[in-house]
Parts: C-alpha cells; structure tokens; sequence
C-alpha cells in the first residue's frame, strides 16, 4: 500500500469512527460537538477494555457459530486460529 492509499484508509477510518460517535447529534455548545478531537484515544480506550475484557469462550463460541456455516468438522480449530490472528493483529509486534 503506498502512502496516498494509507493516508485515505486512515482518514476513511477517522470518518467512520466519526460517524458511528454520534459527535454531530452532541448538543449545541458541547465542546466535542462536530469535532475530531480524542476520537482516535476514546477509540483506543473503547477497545483496549473490549480487548481487555473478552471472555475468551464466549468469543470462541461466537467465532465457531459464525463459521459453522461451513460444516466443517474443523470448525472449532478454525475459530480458535482465526481469534489468535486478529490478537496477533490487534495487540501488533510491541504488546506480543
């Protein structure tokens, strides 16, 4: 990915984030109303305790029902890969 296509992946990102905040519906006057402003930190706290918090057999119970859909004896083992991949992806190379 060059940098033109990063920059524009980052900002698509902010815009969702934006979006999915609710900043625009703040009352007026509120000093976050509209704004940008620690929506990358509140993000980063909101899934560092998601993170943090995780009951790992409720998450491997979800992960095997939603790829059940294969029927694949193999279910359980996919799952419990496909979660170490995104932990290895969440946390990258400082936190592992």
């Amino acid at each position: 990915m060059n940098a033109q296509q990063l920059d524009q992946q980052r900002a698509d990102m902010m815009e969702a984030l934006y979006e999915r905040s609710c900043r625009d519906q703040l009352p007026y006057g509120h000093p976050l109303r509209s704004t940008y402003t620690g929506l990358w930190n509140e993000f980063a706290r909101d899934l560092a305790a998601n993170f943090r918090d995780t009951d790992y057999p409720e998450l491997l119970a979800r992960v095997a029902r939603a790829m059940d859909a294969t029927e694949s004896v193999m279910t359980q083992k996919q799952a419990q890969q496909a979660i170490e991949v995104c932990r290895q992806q969440l946390l990258g190379d400082k936190w592992l």
